[in-house]
């Protein structure tokens, strides 16, 4: 526990973040945490135990899309929002979410660590295994194609679109 308090927060937002449209990130946490007690005699650099929880939770999420064929938005809930959160904020934030869903993982990913998560574009690279020059070339591409994919739909989704998916 002394290991995982100071990352606590980071790892929250990755997971509530890299969750979004395929299973609660609570589950997500709590699964990725438990693999990492179950693990942690294996772990050999007990400072990098966010990296290790960071893997963990990135194969977790793509077993489940694996399992899953077809997610709906009322599976996620609303458990990922803040109970302050309003109804035009919750929807605001669904629609980038469905918006990210449609870049590759990687690149949704990189922008998840950067953007969201605060990380470093060097703690990127090492988190994904790439370069500097390919997570800055990603992040890029990344924003690129999502602010295309923002402008081919230029409104946010109403809450009758949400529920018609679901």
């Amino acid at each position: 526990m002394k290991a995982y308090e100071p990352i606590h927060e980071n790892f929250v937002r990755f997971c509530k973040a890299r969750a979004h449209g395929v299973m609660a990130f609570d589950d997500l946490v709590n699964e990725s945490v438990l693999k990492a007690y179950q693990n942690w005699m294996k772990i050999d650099k007990k400072d990098s135990l966010l990296y290790f929880l960071f893997s963990t939770a990135r194969n977790i999420v793509r077993n489940t899309v694996r399992k899953k064929k077809e997610v709906t938005l009322d599976e996620q809930g609303h458990s990922n929002y803040s109970a302050e959160s309003t109804v035009e904020k919750d929807l605001q934030i669904a629609y980038l979410y469905r918006q990210m869903d449609k870049l590759s993982d990687v690149k949704k990913e990189a922008l998840i660590l950067f953007e969201i998560n605060g990380f470093s574009i060097k703690e990127v690279a090492e988190i994904q295994g790439a370069t500097e020059g390919a997570v800055k070339v990603m992040l890029s591409r990344a924003r690129k194609e999502l602010k295309a994919l923002m402008m081919d739909e230029p409104h946010y989704v109403t809450q009758n679109e949400i529920i018609k998916e679901g």
